[in-house]
């Protein structure tokens, strides 16, 4: 194990400082006994630290993998307490010594955040050790001395390697923490870019509860009542032929986004794109309620249509031609789910309903929503729809009653509308109040009012007949004497 790797193993770092920590206080208690014959009790701190430190290493995997790591390190600060109480017998309490052996071992329980109960019995252990130590082998004589000058010089040299030795590795360990942390910053910034990317490729609601762990990725489907809906663009294919490629491509990715924002606004379920054409669900993965989701789905219609008249504006501006959208919608019992293979699988929906939505769209008008009768029975009470003529569809053995979607009924007065939308010959209001900035009014204001007066004057200036007359100053008078007589 490289030197690098071992700093970058907090376990490892520990266990090399406590370690080097044994060995200091063994050889300071040798240098206590430095002038004396060595007998065996003056091994004893030695020998002990050879027996609790491979020991100590057992124990903390033990407690570790049995009960978790803080009781682990709560064991190994009570071995340490064993350890410094016996060194403190040894050398009879030397006061140098003695007081940056228990400095060292108050650090090390401010760093390993050593509970109260566990410090009150390592101490209580440590006096029993203490005086059984005194009693046994050291006697009470000598206690409290002054350390030998070689002792005390030893105790400060070792204080400071403990310390500095402590400084350098914990400073090491930081850096190596600020570094995996950038590590798994810069994976985790990965990974959100990597899927925000794919969540594109999914309905949003299915990406959201296969994220949060609701929905698993597996071959699935269940039966549901749902509200389906259909759009597309009407004569976008022959449009196809007479655009250039670049030209097509905005026109659709110009009008798809616009719809895909107006479907998110509404919480529905965007299964995919045909072409110019779109398929959108209601009722899965969430559901509002069976009548909430097709009023849900009527109200995205509406809104559609008319972000539809935006578009076209402002297509005709740049020189594209008209175009407008046909919308279908069905409600009804469907399979939605994942249907595929363990290689590849798509999260979409089939039955009845659904082709029923998609030939409802077919044989819708311009700028019309055509629903079925199991829809209308749902949104009747909010939205203004007129009965259609029963219609055969295409692939359906029985004649489909079906409904034209007007516009939502909600009581609200005129003056307090947000959406204008007014045609006539010569004249088109299109204003969306909900689009308009509060920096922007007083310039829509000037705007309308200048249209105002030109219309006024406009008027003024107008027969009954729809004649404009001339200004008087633009009026040629002549003036003729009756009583002359005529030039021949």
């Amino acid at each position: 194990m490289s030197f690098d790797r071992v700093i970058n193993n907090r376990f490892v770092v520990e266990s090399l400082y406590r370690l080097m920590a044994y060995l200091l206080l063994s050889l300071g208690v040798l240098l206590y006994y430095f002038a004396v014959p060595l007998q065996l009790q003056h091994l004893i701190v030695p020998i002990l630290s050879l027996i609790i430190f491979p020991l100590s290493l057992k124990l903390f995997f033990y407690v570790k993998y049995e009960f978790n790591e803080f009781y682990a390190r709560q064991v190994l600060f009570i071995l340490d307490s064993i350890i410094v109480a016996v060194a403190l017998a040894s050398t009879h309490f030397s006061i140098v010594f003695s007081a940056l052996t228990l400095t060292t071992l108050w650090c090390v329980k401010s760093l390993t955040k050593i509970s109260f109960f566990t410090y009150s019995f390592a101490f209580i252990i440590s006096l029993i050790v203490i005086y059984l130590n005194a009693i046994i082998f050291f006697g009470f004589e000598n206690y409290f001395a002054l350390d030998s000058l070689r002792l005390a010089i030893y105790s400060l040299i070792c204080f400071l390697l403990y310390l500095g030795s402590g400084f350098y590795f914990n400073k090491q360990y930081i850096h190596h923490l600020e570094n995996t942390k950038d590590y798994y910053q810069e994976q985790m910034n990965r990974y959100v870019q990597f899927s925000t990317q794919l969540s594109r490729y999914a309905p949003n609601q299915l990406w959201q509860s296969i994220m949060s762990g609701q929905t698993q990725a597996k071959i699935e489907y269940k039966r549901k009542k749902m509200t389906v809906f259909f759009s597309d663009i009407q004569g976008f294919t022959e449009l196809s032929e007479k655009l250039i490629p670049d030209d097509l491509a905005f026109v659709l990715n110009d009008y798809l986004s616009h719809m895909t924002e107006i479907a998110k606004k509404y919480e529905a379920t965007l299964d995919k794109f045909i072409g110019d054409g779109v398929l959108i669900f209601f009722g899965d993965p969430h559901s509002n309620g069976i009548e909430q989701d097709a009023k849900n789905c009527i109200e995205m219609a509406i809104s559609m249509r008319q972000q539809m008249h935006v578009l076209r504006e402002r297509w005709l501006k740049m020189g594209f031609p008209e175009l407008h959208v046909r919308m279908g919608v069905s409600t009804g019992y469907c399979h939605v789910g994942n249907y595929g293979s363990d290689y590849r699988m798509s999260y979409t929906v089939i039955g009845h309903d659904v082709n029923l939505a998609s030939r409802l769209q077919g044989v819708a008008d311009i700028d019309e929503i055509l629903i079925a009768d199991s829809t209308y029975n749902l949104i009747k009470d909010e939205f203004i729809c007129i009965p259609k003529q029963s219609i055969k569809l295409k692939g359906l053995q029985n004649s489909t009653d079906t409904w034209q979607v007007l516009d939502k009924y909600t009581g609200i007065k005129s003056e307090t509308q947000k959406w204008f939308d007014y045609e006539y010959k010569g004249f088109h209001l299109l204003l969306n109040l909900e689009e308009v900035q509060h920096y922007e009014y007083d310039n829509l204001v000037t705007v309308l009012e200048k249209a105002i007066t030109r219309i006024e004057q406009q008027k003024s200036i107008t027969t009954e007949n729809g004649v404009a007359r001339l200004r008087l100053e633009d009026q040629v008078v002549e003036i003729v004497d009756i009583h002359k007589k005529p030039p021949y």
